[in-house]
C-alpha cells in the first residue's frame, strides 16, 4: 500500500512537469498555424482580392483548434454585420479563444493587424500582414528557444519533485 502511494506521488508530480512542457509545444504549433493563416490571408487579399469575411472563412477552414474558432467567429461577425470592422470581428473571436489571452504578444499583433485591414489601400494592408508575420516569426523563435531549453527542465523537475516528496513522506 505504501509503495502504491509513492508511485502515485511520483506520477502526479511528474505529470505536472510533462504538462507544462506539452503546453510549450502547443504554443509553438499555434504560432506556426497563425503564420500559415497570415500567408493565406496575404495571398487571398493580394492576388484574388477576396473580401475579408470570405478570407477569414478560408483561414478558418485552413486552421484547426483555437484558430479555426477565432477566424470562423470573425467571418460570421463580418457576414452578419456588414459594417463591422475587422478589429471588432477579431476581438469577438478572441473572446472565444482562451489560448490567445489579452496580454499575449500574438494577440496584440493580431489586433494591430486587424486595425489596419480594410481601412487602407491594398499595399498598406499587405505591409501590415508582412509586419504581423515578422512579429509572429520572432515570437515563434523566442518560444521555440524557451521550449528547447525549458521542456526537459520542467520534466526533470517534475520527476525530482515527486521523488523528493515521496522520500519525505516515507
Amino acid at each position: 500500500m505504501r509503495m502504491a502511494g509513492v508511485v502515485l506521488i511520483i506520477l502526479s508530480a511528474s505529470s505536472v512537469g510533462f504538462r507544462i512542457a506539452r503546453g510549450l509545444g502547443k504554443r509553438c504549433k499555434l504560432l506556426r498555424q497563425l503564420l500559415a493563416a497570415l500567408t493565406l490571408l496575404k495571398q487571398e487579399i493580394g492576388m484574388c482580392a477576396t473580401p475579408l469575411p470570405q478570407a477569414f472563412a478560408l483561414m478558418a477552414v485552413a486552421a484547426d483548434g483555437p484558430l479555426e474558432t477565432l477566424f470562423s467567429v470573425a467571418a460570421r461577425e463580418m457576414d452578419r454585420n456588414r459594417w463591422a470592422s475587422p478589429l471588432v470581428a477579431i476581438k469577438k473571436g478572441l473572446t472565444q479563444t482562451p489560448e490567445l489571452p489579452e496580454g499575449d504578444p500574438a494577440t496584440q499583433t493580431l489586433l494591430e493587424l486587424a486595425a489596419r485591414l480594410g481601412k487602407y489601400d491594398l499595399e498598406s494592408q499587405l505591409q501590415g500582414i508582412d509586419l504581423a508575420s515578422m512579429r509572429l516569426s520572432e515570437e515563434l523563435s523566442r518560444v521555440e528557444r524557451e521550449r528547447s531549453t525549458r521542456s526537459k527542465t520542467y520534466q526533470t523537475l517534475g520527476i525530482c519533485a515527486g521523488l523528493a516528496l515521496a522520500i519525505l513522506l516515507m
